[in-house]
C-alpha cells in the first residue's frame, strides 16, 4: 500500500473536492475556449485562424515542460501552497488573454495556462487521495473528473454564444471571474496538504525500459492528437463549410458536449468487459469518421448539412472513450507506479494536443478542412496499430492480458 493510501484522511473533505471540480471545470474550459471562439479571435487580433489555432499549441508546451519539472522542483512545499498558486495563475491567464492587444500578449496568456494544466494534472490524484479514505476515492476521483465534461459544454455552445452576445474578450472576463471562484473556494476548504513522496526523473523514465509501457505512452499521443486534430478546427468547418448561423451553430456545439459526456459514460460500461477490443475499436471508428467527412468533401457533395453535423457529434460521442480508456489502462497496468506515469501522460497528452494544433493550422491554411480530416484518418490508423501493440507486447512481458 502506498504513502498516501496509508497517510489518507479518515474522513472526506468534500468542499475541497467539490473546489477542485471548480477548478478543473475553469482550467479546462479556459484551455479550450479559444477552439469556439477562433474567428473572432483571428479577426480582431488580425491574425489567420490557423495562426489563432497555434494559442493551443502554446497551452501544451509549457503544460508538457511542467508536467515532467514540478515533483522535484516542488519536493518539498505544501501542495496546498501549489494549487493556489496555479489557481492565481489561472486567473491572470485568463485576464491577460482578455485584454491582450496583439498576438504575442495573448501567447504569453496561454503560456500561464499552460504551465496551471500541466502542474494541476500531474499532482491531481495525489492530491485526491489525501482529501478522502481510501473507500471514498473512486466516487471523490469522478467529481474531480467531472469538471472535464463540463468544461467541455462550457468551452464549446456557451462560449460560442456568449461571444455571440458580448464578444470574445469578455468571454474570457468571464472565465477569470469562474477561475476566482475556484482560488476562493480552495482558500476556503482546503486542509493542508503535505508533499508526497518525490518521483525522480531516474525513476520515470526507467518506465520507458519495458517496451509496453513506452507504446502505450506513443499510442497516447497518438489518440489525443488524431482526435484535437479535427477538435481545433471544429468551429472554422462548421462556420464556414456548413455556413451555420449563431443560433444553429451553438446548438451544435451543445450536442457535440453532450455527446461527448455520454460517450464517457458508456465508456465505463464498456470498457469493464472489453477493454482491449474497444480499445482498438474506438481508434478505427474515429478513423472512419474523418474518412467518411474526407470522401464526401473531397470527392462527393458537400451541402449535406444533416449528415455532417450527425458525424461531428459521433466523433464528440466516440472521444468520450480516450480519457477513459488510457486512465483505465493505467489502472490495469501500472497501478503501483500511478504517480510515476502520471507526469508522462500528462505530458505526452499535452505534447499531443499541442502538436495536432500545430499540425492541424500548418494544414487547414494550405490544404483547407479536407487536409484535416484526412491526416486525422492516418493518426488514428496509427493510433489503433500502436495500441494494439502495446497489448501484445504487455501481455508477451506479463503473460496476462489488459
Amino acid at each position: 500500500m502506498s504513502d498516501n493510501l496509508l497517510n489518507s484522511p479518515s474522513t472526506a473533505y468534500w468542499g475541497a473536492i467539490f473546489s477542485l471540480f471548480i477548478g478543473v471545470t475553469s482550467l479546462i474550459a479556459a484551455e479550450f475556449i479559444p477552439i469556439s471562439l477562433l474567428t473572432p479571435i483571428a479577426q480582431d487580433l488580425n491574425i489567420t485562424e490557423g495562426q489563432a489555432g497555434q494559442s493551443v499549441t502554446m497551452v501544451g508546451i509549457f503544460a508538457v515542460v511542467t508536467s515532467l519539472v514540478l515533483a522535484p522542483m516542488t519536493q518539498n512545499i505544501n501542495r496546498r501552497v501549489v494549487l493556489f498558486t496555479f489557481s492565481i495563475l489561472l486567473v491572470l491567464s485568463n485576464l491577460f488573454i482578455a485584454v491582450a492587444p496583439n498576438y504575442f500578449i495573448m501567447l504569453i496568456g496561454r503560456a500561464l495556462l499552460g504551465i496551471c494544466v500541466g502542474g494541476f494534472w500531474s499532482m491531481a490524484s495525489a492530491v485526491v487521495l489525501q482529501l478522502a479514505p481510501s473507500k471514498d476515492i473512486p466516487r471523490a476521483l469522478s467529481i474531480v473528473y467531472a469538471g472535464v465534461s463540463v468544461a467541455t459544454i462550457i468551452s464549446l455552445p456557451l462560449a460560442s454564444y456568449l461571444g455571440h452576445l458580448v464578444g470574445w474578450r469578455n468571454v474570457f472576463f468571464i472565465a477569470a471571474a469562474l477561475s476566482f471562484i475556484a482560488l476562493v473556494w480552495q482558500r476556503l476548504t482546503l486542509p493542508s496538504l503535505p508533499p508526497c513522496e518525490s518521483s525522480n526523473f531516474k525513476n520515470m523514465f526507467a518506465l520507458f525500459k519495458q517496451n509496453w509501457c513506452f507504446f502505450g505512452i506513443i499510442g497516447t499521443i497518438f489518440s489525443y492528437g488524431g482526435y484535437h486534430l479535427f477538435f481545433t478546427y471544429l468551429r472554422p468547418f462548421l462556420e464556414h463549410n456548413l455556413a451555420l448561423q449563431a443560433g444553429p451553430l451553438t446548438l451544435i456545439l451543445l450536442v457535440f458536449g453532450i455527446a461527448n459526456c455520454i460517450g464517457t459514460f458508456v465508456a465505463g460500461l464498456l470498457l469493464g468487459r472489453f477493454f482491449r477490443p474497444v480499445m482498438i475499436a474506438i481508434h478505427l471508428v474515429l478513423a472512419a469518421i474523418a474518412m467518411l467527412l474526407f470522401i464526401k468533401y473531397r470527392f462527393l457533395s458537400s451541402d449535406n448539412v444533416t449528415m455532417d453535423t450527425t458525424l461531428v457529434i459521433a466523433w464528440g460521442f466516440v472521444f468520450g472513450f480516450i480519457p477513459v480508456g488510457w486512465s483505465t489502462w493505467i489502472t490495469r497496468t501500472l497501478a503501483d507506479k500511478a504517480e510515476l506515469v502520471g507526469g508522462l501522460s500528462v505530458a505526452a497528452i499535452q505534447f499531443s494536443i499541442g502538436l495536432a494544433a500545430g499540425i492541424g493550422g500548418m494544414t487547414f491554411d494550405q490544404l483547407g478542412v479536407s487536409g484535416i480530416f484526412i491526416t486525422s484518418t492516418i493518426i488514428c490508423i496509427m493510433g489503433a496499430i500502436i495500441t494494439a501493440l502495446c497489448f501484445s507486447l504487455y501481455k508477451k512481458a506479463t503473460g496476462n492480458l489488459a
